[in-house]
């Protein structure tokens, strides 16, 4: 059974099946055989493990948050941590007790030999040890070292089949990395819980449609616990699970993950379990990242997370761990569907994701964790953290690295856009002749389209504010780079091997991921700038061109307010929507407005012609006065410029 075996296949066999076969192997066979009573069982025996674990959880979780505060393990808050009251602690002592129980109750203990559960329950002590006594990181490191070691003599591994020389040292750097990021992640009510159980859920199902139902039971044991304790860790949290949670819920992931490994075409089998952990992932490489090019430890606690920047940006923690539970289902099915997918189609789209993300991690990077722990945004030029500007400088060359990252980019969304356009208009699979085209073409349909994006100067522009006049070069630049290449497959591979369909399908894709990198920071800005909720709450008279600079440039530029709505008449508007607000009602009716809406300012646009009447301006300013609300006019102009700063020396 040991780590030794698989390389010299003394173990069961791994060959993943082609697509073909995963369809029949999408209903389990149970190990005792055909028979019908076999068959229920493993059918029964994923639904028996999750209704056990949520039994359990119900009863043994009161009382571990009546047994914490009783003996003090409470965490109050600190500088560090993101809560603002006393919580209870050791939430993981009920979610290891109801997985154990369901699992001998559900005879998935069997899944795994005793070395995995030896593992697991080395990783809980290590957890508990840490809540209680708050042990020294490298004893938590060498513990979970040991444990990853107990796997591999169990027989599992990352990348189960590849060579010996790389497939270890992946199996410790994956379970290793999947237990901390797990626990990393654990810093919002009702985060780690939430992520850890639609993970869980969708390992479940790709382990019962490969044909898996003991692992797959064992997913269903974690989703049942995991999603129970939300009822006690959802904003407001009465208990944290605690490392001894957390860090249990991980290495389970990282096992469960590598059992479905093998399964399906090669590329989706080894990295489809990364796909579904995606969210935990990107929030342990972007804090590592962002923490050492800050000159920050990476094993402190912190609020400069995902979840903290997301917060820090505009939304309320219960949107943040909403979004993120959506961004992580959305993953999740991702991961289902690349059992479908061809090798060229699935890395195509984890490519395009692993844009997405660095585009994203480059947004959020904005967000700044202050120490005092207040929601203020840094809105200066610059999109990276201390010291990332000039790493990437010195990687990419000079002051226009900016222009290289974006050429980096669009090398990557060319490639994986022309492979999507092939498998989108031929259902997912190129027939032969197509699909060797596809390959062939692809490093010339690369180079030429970068090259006509150089031409449009599509790397020579400052994109931050990028508008309507950029929007229709990238327009034309990738219309005259399709118009090229149709003419260039023509000539290259004759009528016959060229699709139509799938140039436009190229033209729109490749359009559509180019203008996304570029205006990807302003739409994201805007977006969490719409449901920023700190600072004064701020009405704004009018929905004409003057009020929305007001409104843009203060979601730029000043934190300390945030606008809730417009004012606008006739009464026929109340309700429309302009830029993610709402038009609260007409003038008459401000002064119910400011009181119902709780309202701290009023700002009014600049001075005629707009769609305010000086009837209007009035009403508001009279209900303003009554309600002791300020009212402030926006206003816009220029003047001369003075002949000496004020700093300057006389």
């Amino acid at each position: 059974m040991g780590f030794l075996s698989l390389y010299t296949g003394a173990s069961r066999s791994t060959a993943a099946p082609d697509a073909a076969a995963i369809g029949a192997e999408a209903v389990p066979v149970a190990a005792g055989g055909s028979s019908l009573t076999g068959s229920l069982s493993a059918f029964w025996q994923p639904w028996v493990g999750a209704g056990a674990a949520v039994l359990v959880m119900l009863i043994a979780t009161p009382l571990v948050i009546r047994g914490a505060h009783r003996w003090g393990w409470v965490d109050y808050p600190q500088s560090d941590r993101w809560h603002t009251r006393p919580v209870a602690l050791l939430g993981g002592i009920a979610l290891f007790a109801s997985m154990a129980l369901a699992l001998a109750l559900s005879g998935a203990i069997t899944a795994f030999p005793w070395p995995v559960w030896l593992a697991v329950s080395l990783v809980f002590g290590a957890g508990l040890a840490d809540d209680l006594l708050e042990v020294r990181p490298e004893t938590k490191l060498v513990v979970q070292v040991l444990a990853t070691v107990l796997l591999l003599y169990a027989g599992c591994t990352f990348w189960r089949g590849g060579p010996f020389w790389l497939s270890v040292p992946l199996t410790f750097f994956w379970v290793i990395g999947i237990t901390n990021a797990l626990n990393l992640i654990d810093g919002m009510d009702g985060l780690a819980a939430g992520i850890a159980a639609i993970a869980a859920t969708i390992l479940g199902v790709v382990a019962w449609m490969t044909g898996q139902p003991a692992v797959a039971t064992v997913a269903a044991v974690v989703a049942g616990a995991a999603a129970t304790f939300l009822v006690f860790n959802f904003r407001p949290a009465d208990i944290f699970m605690g490392d001894c949670g957390s860090m249990v819920l991980g290495f389970l992931l990282a096992a469960v993950a590598m059992n479905v490994q093998g399964r399906g075409s090669p590329v989706a089998a080894t990295l489809a379990p990364a796909v579904v952990l995606a969210v935990p992932i990107f929030d342990t490489a972007f804090v590592a990242v962002t923490r050492i090019l800050n000159g920050t430890p990476v094993t402190e606690g912190g609020t400069d997370h995902t979840m903290h920047r997301l917060v820090m940006l505009g939304l309320s923690e219960r949107q943040t761990v909403l979004f993120l539970y959506a961004v992580s289902f959305l993953f999740g099915l991702g991961a289902l569907g690349v059992y479908w997918a061809t090798a060229p189609l699935f890395v195509a789209f984890l490519l395009l994701a692993v844009v997405a993300a660095v585009v994203f991690g480059l947004y959020l990077a904005q967000a700044q964790a202050y120490p005092d722990a207040s929601l203020r945004v840094q809105l200066a030029d610059t999109t990276l953290p201390q010291g990332a500007g000039a790493v990437m400088r010195a990687l990419a060359g000079g002051a226009g690295w900016k222009s290289v990252t974006a050429a980096m980019a669009d090398l990557v969304v060319v490639g994986a856009a022309f492979v999507a356009a092939y498998h989108l208009r031929f259902d997912g699979r190129p027939p032969g002749v197509h699909a060797d085209v596809m390959m062939q073409a692809l490093p010339s349909v690369v180079a030429w389209k970068i090259a006509v994006f150089y031409v449009f100067r599509l790397y020579h522009g400052i994109w931050r504010h990028a508008g309507t006049p950029e929007f229709v070069r990238v327009l034309g630049a990738s219309g005259i780079a399709s118009s090229g290449l149709s003419a260039g497959f023509l000539v290259a591979f004759g009528t016959d091997a060229v699709s139509l369909s799938v140039l436009i399908l190229d033209w729109m894709l490749t359009t559509g991921a180019v203008t996304g990198i570029r205006f990807g920071f302003r739409g994201l800005r805007q977006y969490f700038a719409s449901y920023r909720s700190t600072g004064r709450r701020v009405l704004i008279a009018g929905t004409n061109s003057g009020s929305i600079l007001a409104l843009r440039y203060l979601r730029q530029n000043d934190v300390d307010r945030t606008a809730v709505g417009f004012l606008d008449g006739p009464t026929e508007r109340t309700g429309l929507r302009l830029q993610g607000l709402r038009v609260l009602g007409p003038p008459s009716e401000t002064g119910v407005l400011l009181r119902n809406h709780e309202i701290d300012e009023v700002i009014l646009p600049p001075l005629p012609p707009d769609d305010l009447s000086d009837g209007d301006r009035a009403a508001i300013r009279a209900a303003c006065r009554r309600h002791g609300v300020p009212c402030r006019r926006f206003s816009i102009g220029l003047h001369p410029a003075p002949a000496r700063h004020a700093f300057e020396s006389a």
